[in-house]
């Protein structure tokens, strides 16, 4: 009896980290789209009277982010130990799923990078911008170059976030396909195929710059991102009962 009740309880904690692994990814997802949207633009033309503004939203828009992809990381946790749990179901207790953890191990280092991004975008770019123009006009020149060169850690680590997250959803979406039909761990196999196509293109224009990484060109990163998360989020609160694809000890 102490048995039965103990196994209960393991489904229901289960199905409540299940939903609340949609829910971070869906939250997460909808902070990253919202942050694109109000991500401040024309930061090299600005003017006195507009940088309260233009700094006020940049504050909000990157704090936004930070949380977002907080949100997105609590989310992979959930994801891996789901993948985990099925593969370990249908293959054995001492069988790992190296390819769920790995993508964990990836998304992390990259969710670090653009928490780093975020930071110089968000903050240490406008205060150097706000010191500038309190400067005499005549040193606008070697100010400008100051942002140029900050803002090259900004796209580094932009970069870096944009290549592990795409190599993370490949590896989750990889390990899902290979499940069986009925036990890829709440992972459709139409997602599943979107990840594992969407993330190689990323990762090859990136890598050879055709797609830099500016408010556009990580609007396209976020937007490509959230589409496999977004679709994952919902097939994770749809599937709140795993107690056919577990087995029971």
């Amino acid at each position: 009896m102490a048995s039965l009740s103990s196994t209960v309880a393991a489904m229901t904690n289960r199905t409540t980290d299940t939903r609340k692994t949609g829910l971070a990814f869906l939250a997460g997802s909808l902070g990253g789209l919202v942050t694109m949207a109000i991500h401040p633009t024309g930061a090299h033309t600005v003017t006195p009277e507009q940088f309260d503004r233009l700094a006020l939203q940049s504050g909000i828009a990157h704090s936004l982010a930070m949380v977002s992809f907080l949100l997105l990381f609590l989310g992979a946790i959930g994801l891996t130990r789901r993948l985990a749990a099925f593969e370990a179901a249908h293959s054995g207790e001492d069988h790992q799923d190296r390819l769920a953890l790995t993508a964990l191990v990836a998304y992390g280092f990259g969710v670090v990078a653009l928490l780093l991004a975020t930071a110089v975008s968000g903050f240490i770019i406008p205060d150097i911008l706000q010191h500038s123009l309190r400067d005499a006009a005549a040193n606008r020149t070697q100010w400008q170059i100051v942002i140029d060169s900050v803002f090259q850690f900004n796209q580094a680590f932009a970069k870096i976030y944009s290549v592990a997250a795409s190599a993370a959803i490949l590896l989750w979406s990889s390990s899902a396909m290979r499940n069986p039909q009925e036990s890829r761990g709440g992972i459709s196999r139409a997602i599943a195929l979107y990840g594992c196509v969407i993330a190689p293109p990323l990762v090859l224009l990136i890598a050879v710059g055709h797609l830099r990484l500016d408010v556009h060109g990580m609007a396209v990163v976020v937007l490509a991102h959230a589409i496999w998360f977004v679709v994952v989020g919902v097939q994770l609160l749809r599937d709140r009962d795993t107690r056919s694809n577990l087995k029971i000890s």
